[in-house]
């Protein structure tokens, strides 16, 4: 199957970079599913970005939210390398512990 969508794309000349934010067809696939799977509506024309991962999603955001002298809240368990994310926009990260009981969210009692 991905052979043959390869040959189709190739032919039909779909060979060049799509946009930054992913194919409008693309986004409007994910808004579909995630109004099926979650019943949950986004526009997919501006309120959905498609990235090559979560991690590069969210160091993107930090560094386009976050600088010097912010604090930044990072919900433990953690991946390792998100506080050093925040690091790196010259913010200063925040650990706040979670656990399984509270579905490892953030309650108004960690703050």
């Amino acid at each position: 199957a991905v052979l043959d969508a390869t040959v189709a794309a190739v032919t039909a000349g779909d060979t060049r970079y799509t946009a930054v934010t992913g194919t409008l067809e693309l986004r409007n696939a994910i808004a579909q599913d995630l109004h099926r799977r979650k019943g949950v509506q986004y526009n997919p024309a501006n309120e959905i970005v498609v990235g090559n991962g979560a991690k590069q999603c969210v160091y993107q955001g930090v560094l386009a939210t976050c600088g010097a002298g912010d604090k930044v809240l990072v919900p433990a368990p953690y991946w390792p390398s998100y506080p050093e994310m925040v690091k790196l926009a010259s913010a200063e990260p925040v650990i706040v512990q979670t656990n399984a009981d509270s579905g490892y969210l953030i309650t108004p009692q960690d703050l």
